[in-house]
């Protein structure tokens, strides 16, 4: 076992020497949220400021259709089919330039759950308390979350934009020239005495510090990442004698980009961009109890991302000794996931991973509101030799009217 780690490690530091000429752990899931949202804060910040100080009532919708199929055969993860809605619907008040209170509904509804068709899965009301001071940015409330967090997919499941749309605590964001922060509290499950089950809650953490930008233009641009989740179950006052549950997953790698732009900013080639990312992962384990067969494991993740304006593709490799990242992918999991009890665990991980993702704007209707958005991720077990692939079609609609001014 400590040749297996000593080989990663090795693997590992030979790699990160590299860093300069290497480096996207994850396809640019932009499309699946409104654009407002999708601006760094600091933009947005510089968007804001240079606005009038005039209240505002706003109306946001957001329509999120899914189709995502997994044809998984092997002794990790099951196969199955999500199908259905979301819908959230919020309004918003903005007392000035730096905060905003938003109150709404989120709505799910399962294709095919009920015999009538007739009620939703899932209805959740929506709370969120901001407040932007220059770089800075407070939540409360529900979170700018999910896929929003952009950690890479060992550490944070694609499927949770589906299973787990909202989530709920407090997050802290912070964007300057060469830095990038995201840190949040997201609170699952809220005990009172003598409850009899865990309280449970999520910590993350995703830090990115500029290391290169080409002057020109920046056509050029590396990053080192820090992330780090965190899950923890347990309580004082609840009635349950089950044992304290604490688990860490970590990564630090680097992201290098190439813009095929020229000294002008404009696009010079059908290529958006070309980006490499590494990434070395761990995992530990703090129960009280230990919660899966490993304690401790690693991972080592590398991709390559080509992308256009509509498309993009990412070849990627996955190696995992004991990893275990319970908010993560299923399929870079070593602990079996799987509905049979008879389940089976794979203590190495071995993945070549393609991942193809193509955006289908609408025309004339609402120009960037409106999207349908194909992803297929094959990928091919060198270990036991076997093939598996998932595919998914979603259909996005995003929109943010005025309803008021307010003059001063």
């Amino acid at each position: 076992m400590k040749t297996i780690y000593s080989k990663l490690f090795l693997s590992s530091l030979l790699i990160l020497t590299w860093l300069p000429f290497l480096g996207f752990a994850q396809l640019d899931n932009s499309s699946f949220y409104p654009k407002k949202e999708l601006l760094s804060f600091y933009d947005s910040t510089l968007k804001v400021n240079q606005s009038s100080n005039q209240r505002q009532l706003n109306l946001e919708i957001d329509y999120f259709g899914f189709f995502r199929n997994r044809e998984f055969f092997g002794t990790i993860a099951d196969g199955y089919t999500l199908f259905g809605s979301q819908f959230l619907s919020k309004f918003s008040y903005s007392a000035d330039t730096t905060l905003k209170i938003s109150a709404g509904i989120f709505l799910r509804k399962d294709f095919g759950s009920e015999a009538n068709n007739s009620s939703f899965n899932q209805i959740q009301p929506y709370f969120q308390f901001l407040y932007i001071k220059n770089k800075h940015q407070f939540i409360f409330g529900n979170l700018e979350g999910n896929l929003q967090h952009n950690l890479i997919e060992p550490l944070f499941n694609f499927e949770n934009i589906i299973n787990r749309r909202l989530e709920n605590g407090v997050q802290y964001k912070y964007l300057s020239k060469n830095t990038t922060l995201d840190t949040w509290v997201d609170w699952i499950t809220m005990i009172y005495p003598y409850s009899d089950f865990d309280e449970e809650l999520h910590f993350g953490l995703n830090i990115e510090r500029n290391l290169i930008t080409s002057k020109n233009k920046k056509k050029w641009k590396s990053t080192i990442p820090i992330q780090l989740t965190a899950i923890h179950k347990g309580g004082q006052i609840n009635t349950t004698d089950t044992p304290l549950v604490t688990i860490f997953n970590a990564a630090i790698g680097n992201k290098t980009t190439y813009y095929f732009q020229d000294n002008e900013g404009n696009n010079t080639s059908y290529l958006n961009y070309i980006r490499t990312h590494i990434y070395g992962l761990f995992f530990t384990d703090n129960s009280s109890t230990p919660s899966f067969d490993f304690e401790n494991g690693m991972g080592f993740y590398a991709n390559l991302e080509l992308a256009t304006k509509k498309h993009q593709l990412m070849f990627s490799y996955w190696r995992g000794q004991d990893f275990v990242a319970p908010l993560g992918g299923d399929i870079y999991s070593s602990a079996s996931r799987i509905f049979d009890p008879n389940r089976e665990n794979e203590p190495l991980r071995n993945l070549l991973i393609l991942r193809l993702l193509t955006n289908f704007t609408i025309p004339n209707i609402a120009k960037d509101d409106a999207k349908i958005v194909f992803r297929a991720t094959p990928f091919y077990n060198l270990e036991s030799q076997e093939f598996n692939f998932s595919t998914g079609l979603y259909a996005i609609f995003n929109a943010n009217f005025l309803l008021k001014k307010f003059e001063k």
